[in-house]
């Protein structure tokens, strides 16, 4: 009787472990120490909205497969499986057992409810600018020389500022696990790029978070925030970052408990020969569009880049 109950309560033991791990590694919450591959295999296996929460596939993931796992194991154990459930309770090890389960499945369910709600405020929050004035025409140009940097993108590739001279960069500074501005400010810069259709046109997007967004995750971030060939986020050492933030005066706060970093929505538009032409910080996404106008880049404004 014994071996003929090994495989059902193999079967239970590994299904419940699985599942937890599962919804576990979709939902632990995270901090500055964590580490990366978790954030990595997060990616990897349920993807990441903008929201926080997995893609469509990663919830079929956490859903269909502990079901489909478990069918599978009742279509060959079903007598064994049903008359181990009714006994299980019987016993110290099934009652010890079920009461550790509760306590696991309530907490998850604490991880869960937290990115729900999490999920919900950003959702029903509009980070971007609504204005719809056009960039003031004494909006104050530089002639100041952009700060020069060398760091990694996301093909692995050494990218250099010195060395696009001849192109107009669009350079902001984002991280990954920011749910809320940094989506917004990625998007627009994207945005404007495709609707301008500026050949010599770049976007630069360097890491505010170098501790997670390491070198190895820029291929998943550039896949979540679907980059184009001209755009490239980039990260490297540590040290290395931080200097180019401050750099460029880059106002940023880290929270040493949970990681999250506060910055603002801040653009700077290189002109071609390295030179700062304007400094854009939370702005209504056409202005960027215009400034890249004045600069030369566009001989007319498309309609559909006004809002």
């Amino acid at each position: 009787m014994k071996n003929t109950r090994l495989g059902p309560l193999l079967m239970i033991f590994i299904w419940t472990l699985g599942t937890l791990f599962l919804w576990g590694l979709a939902f632990f919450p995270t901090t500055q120490n964590s580490a990366a591959w978790i954030h990595v295999a997060r990616t990897v296996c349920f993807g990441t909205l903008e929201n926080g929460l997995p893609d469509p596939s990663g919830w079929l993931l956490l859903i269909l497969g502990p079901i489909s796992f478990l069918i599978v194991g009742f279509v060959i154990w079903r007598k064994e499986l049903i008359c181990v459930f009714r006994t299980g309770l019987k016993t110290t090890f099934g009652r010890s057992f079920s009461l550790a389960l509760l306590l696991a499945v309530v907490v998850q369910a604490g991880w869960v409810s937290e990115k729900l709600q999490a999920a919900s405020d950003i959702n029903n929050f509009d980070f971007s600018n609504p204005s719809r004035e056009d960039l003031p025409s004494h909006y104050p140009r530089t002639d100041k020389l952009a700060s020069d940097f060398s760091l990694v993108d996301q093909a692995g590739e050494k990218i250099q500022l010195l060395q696009m001279k001849e192109d107009i960069v669009i350079l902001t500074f984002a991280f990954a696990h920011c749910q809320t501005v940094c989506p917004v400010l990625v998007q627009d810069a994207l945005d404007t790029t495709k609707e301008l259709g500026v050949k010599n046109l770049k976007v630069l997007i360097v890491t505010l978070d170098p501790w997670r967004d390491t070198p190895q995750a820029l291929p998943y971030l550039a896949k979540k925030w679907e980059l184009p060939e001209n755009a490239h986020v980039l990260s490297g050492a540590i040290d290395q970052v931080i200097t180019t933030l401050k750099d460029y005066d880059v106002p940023h706060s880290r929270n040493e408990q949970n990681g999250d970093i506060t910055h603002p929505a801040l653009i700077y538009v290189i002109e071609p020969g390295g030179n700062i032409a304007y400094t854009l910080n939370n702005v209504p996404r056409h202005w960027l569009a215009q400034a890249i106008q004045r600069i030369g880049g566009v001989n007319a404004m498309a309609p559909s880049v006004s809002r």
